[in-house]
C-alpha cells in the first residue's frame, strides 16, 4: 500500500475517522479513499499532498449519500 509506515498509519487514522464521521463502514470508506487517491495518482507530478485531497472527495462522497 504505502512504502512510510508514518504515512500508511496517518491514512490509517484518516480512513477510520470518515468511517466514524459518517457511520460507515471502515472497510467501505478504505475502499472509497483507496479509489480516490489511484484517481489522483494517476495524473499528479507531486504527491506529497494527494492524501489530502483523497480525504476531502470521500468526505464528499459520503455526505451525498
Amino acid at each position: 500500500m504505502y512504502a512510510d509506515n508514518g504515512k500508511q498509519s496517518h491514512h490509517r487514522r484518516a480512513i477510520e475517522f470518515l468511517a466514524e464521521e459518517s457511520q460507515v463502514p471502515v472497510n467501505e470508506v478504505a475502499q472509497l479513499y483507496e479509489n480516490a487517491r489511484a484517481k489522483l495518482e494517476a495524473g499528479a507530478r507531486i504527491t506529497s499532498y494527494l492524501g489530502i485531497f483523497a480525504i476531502r472527495n470521500v468526505r464528499r462522497m459520503l455526505l451525498q449519500r
